[in-house]
């Protein structure tokens, strides 16, 4: 009995020596490949401040994923948003540090913010990872394009004046503002949809090429719904001591009161929608033409 404790002792050794060779290496490399690279992705951008500590995390395991499991086909387009995104951020924010309006939307991103745009992409990573289908792939990318176009429009449309009106009553409105909408924002988000679907080129079917203008139809859509959803529901707040419209609760130190919209439907919770909305349009018109 001792003698054959000791033999099972011995194969447990070996069989946890060998775990590398056990498993194939060419996956084991990817593995490591895909820790090294999410880990440089977040490290990155925490230092360059994009993101906070938490977004960093959250970026991390967003970045695990979708390339663990989808490789470069899946991470190319949410790759290209981030990088640009985060840079046009960080100019923007340089315009609003001394002024704290809007701070919600331009201070280093978190790990809310990083989900909000990217989680319903690593969803549907992780559906196509047990249940392979072009359809995913062509909803992810027109997500990722949805979440750019609002992006871009939001950044490029503050940074130029313009005339901003809210997308229902067509009031003139402040610039920066959820629910507002100017040709140059416009015209950015377009751009935005364009540069994610085009950055899936390679992955698409030459014989649907027209796949290209469904992405940006659906990341335009998106945009719109982002518009939409923050001029009518998203909640807005005036601030009791400069008596600005915010997006956060809390606004100079003190407890802002809510104005407009409901409670618990912030900015994050309109980008997932957005996120989602531009995604099922996608698959929509793939479905449908």
């Amino acid at each position: 009995m001792i003698q054959e404790g000791n033999n099972i002792k011995i194969l447990l050794f070996l069989i946890i020596l060998y775990i590398p060779d056990l498993i194939e290496k060419s996956a084991f490399s990817y593995f490591a490949l895909t820790l090294a690279l999410s880990f440089i992705i977040s490290f990155l951008s925490y230092k360059l401040r994009f993101l906070s500590l938490k977004g960093a995390f959250a970026i991390f395991l967003l970045a695990s994923i979708i390339f663990g499991l989808g490789g470069l086909k899946w991470t190319i387009p949410i790759l290209v948003f981030f990088i640009f995104s985060s840079l046009l951020s960080r100019m923007k924010r340089r315009n609003f540090e001394t002024s704290g309006r809007l701070l919600e939307k331009y201070s280093p991103r978190n790990h809310k913010q990083v989900f909000a745009n990217g989680g319903f992409g690593g969803l549907l990573v992780i559906l196509n990872f047990f249940f392979p289908s072009q359809l995913f792939y062509i909803s992810f990318v027109s997500s990722i394009a949805a979440v750019c176009a609002d992006t871009w429009a939001t950044e490029v449309g503050t940074t130029f004046k313009a005339k901003t009106v809210d997308i229902l009553s067509f009031k003139i409105v402040e610039q920066g503002i959820s629910g507002g909408i100017s040709f140059t924002g416009t015209f950015a988000g377009l751009t935005g949809a364009a540069v994610i679907a085009v950055s899936s080129i390679f992955w698409l079917n030459m014989k649907h090429f027209y796949y290209i203008i469904f992405i940006i139809f659906a990341g335009i859509i998106g945009n719109f719904s982002d518009s939409i959803l923050g001029s009518s529901v998203q909640a807005k707040y005036k601030c009791t001591e400069c008596f600005q419209t915010v997006e956060n609760s809390f606004h100079c130190g003190k407890p802002a009161v809510l104005t407009k919209g409901f409670k618990y439907i912030n900015n994050d919770v309109v980008n997932f929608a957005t996120a989602v909305i531009g995604g099922l349009f996608g698959f929509l018109f793939i479905e449908i033409f």
